[in-house]
């Protein structure tokens, strides 16, 4: 038990700094969603279009306007070099970059995708994270593979899934152990909550509305 809290509190921690946010919706109201697989097979798939579900009856619930529209499935792209690539500049550079800051260059393929946000199911062993790319209006998520890590709990999964989407839409973290923005997570907190996934704070529900409205 010890050692699956360690590894869920690295992985949700891998968010690469959002504490100045820039936030880019002013424009959006449906926001496309690309999802690049290595196969269909991929256990991360499904948890991905449940945490796409999952947010989608939440903005419904709080009767906003704006949803997440799965736009297309890319299966083992010609293009996964540059997107892993691109994967690991941005993860070793983990804690040391804010969103105001450019980074690493994104790479042509990236930004030729037609979407707002583009969840990338690396084969690299490197913690999740979400990252705005440059000055345009789209967030790559990545999520990667570690040994033992939480698809070892399936609700550990949708969670860091439904977490990186939630930096996508706007939201930073929450010091709220029980809640989905939570940072540090914690497996067990995960694993004793009765429902699929961790709830938003009453800020995470404001902050939207604010976004979206």
């Amino acid at each position: 038990m010890v050692k699956r809290t360690k590894i869920f509190v690295a992985i949700t921690a891998a968010v690469i700094s959002t504490s100045s946010l820039i936030v880019r919706t002013a424009e959006i109201l449906d926001r496309r969603v690309v999802i690049i697989v290595p196969a269909v097979a991929d256990d991360r798939l499904s948890p991905t279009r449940e945490a796409l579900t999952f947010w989608n009856e939440t903005l419904r619930e709080l009767r906003l306007k704006t949803k997440l529209v799965e736009q297309a499935l890319i299966v083992a792209s010609a293009d996964t070099r540059a997107y892993e690539n691109y994967a690991q500049q941005l993860w070793r550079q983990a804690g040391r970059l804010s969103s105001e800051q450019p980074g690493p260059k994104a790479p042509r393929e990236l930004l030729d995708i037609d979407g707002e946000i583009v969840v990338f199911l690396s084969k690299q062993r490197l913690m999740s994270f979400a990252w705005p790319v440059g000055k345009t209006q789209k967030y790559f998520v990545a999520i990667g593979t570690r040994p033992s890590d939480p698809q070892e709990n399936p609700a550990n999964i949708h969670n860091v899934i439904a977490h990186e989407l939630g930096h996508a839409l706007g939201l930073t973290h929450s010091r709220n152990p029980m809640a989905l923005m939570c940072s540090p997570c914690r497996s067990f907190v995960i694993g004793s909550y009765e429902k699929r996934f961790l709830p938003l704070t009453a800020e995470d529900r404001s902050r939207l509305s604010e976004l979206y409205r």
